[in-house]
């Protein structure tokens, strides 16, 4: 009877430690780059498959992927883009993307120098007066080379205009900066046949080593709306 109840109580105590080891999660490091990953969760449990697509990509760019420094495999697909796939170990791991870039596109370092505005992105209605809406994300240099300040403009209606800040890696920067010079917003100035809108403008300033160039709405490509959604969308992702 005494064994009986004590294989009982050791099949309990295995079962409780099997199941508390299975809903253990270990973290992804994403090396401040998760926004570039759709389907990116912050934890996995062990033995778990993830699957996550990187859609940040760019033309004139060859992409490597590793997994705790080692060579990870991944597949495209056109409408997700790099799908990365492995299993989830029983400890932390670090996902890494490197990205080389054929194209250039001057010096995007400022050597140290803080307060230097890298991208300023600003959306606004433009017919209506006293009520209008706008947004706007400014990435500036600080003094650690590492992290950036992103500060978040938004004006509802009539209400004042309210300003949050955000410290972000100087990766998140420089891959929302190869996405403006893979997207061609240096040339928009030097078109020749363009477009632009109304009730809306949108307008983009961002470094080019040695100033600004600012483009807008009010002279851009046929596409142009689209890639500035994009952006916006991308530098959303880098505060959520």
């Amino acid at each position: 009877m005494m064994a009986a109840a004590a294989a009982i109580v050791l099949i309990m105590l295995v079962a409780f430690c099997l199941s508390g080891c299975a809903g253990k999660q270990y973290k992804v490091d994403y090396c401040g780059a998760e926004f570039c990953y759709e389907g990116a969760k912050e934890a996995y449990r062990a033995g778990q498959e993830v699957e996550v697509y990187f859609t940040l990509i760019a033309t004139d760019t060859d992409y490597s992927f590793y997994l705790d420094g080692e060579v990870i495999d991944f597949d495209y697909d056109d409408s997700k883009g790099y799908i990365i796939r492995f299993t989830m170990p029983a400890h932390d791991v670090k996902l890494e993307c490197e990205a080389v870039n054929s194209m250039e596109y001057g010096s995007l370092l400022w050597e140290g120098e803080a307060d230097v505005m890298l991208l300023d992105l600003y959306w606004a209605e433009t017919a209506a007066e006293g009520s209008k809406e706008s947004r706007e994300y400014v990435i500036t240099t600080t003094e650690d080379p590492d992290q950036v300040r992103l500060d978040m403009y938004a004006k509802e209606g009539g209400e004042e205009e309210t300003c949050t800040s955000f410290s972000i890696p100087y990766g998140n920067a420089d891959a929302l900066l190869r996405f403006v010079y893979d997207n061609g917003l240096d040339t928009w100035n030097d078109l020749e046949e363009w477009v632009s809108i109304d009730g809306t403008q949108t307008v983009c300033k961002f470094w080019n080593g040695e100033g600004h160039v600012r483009v807008s709405t009010d002279r851009m490509p046929e596409d142009g709306e689209k890639t500035l959604d994009e952006l916006f969308k991308l530098l959303e992702g880098c505060v959520q």
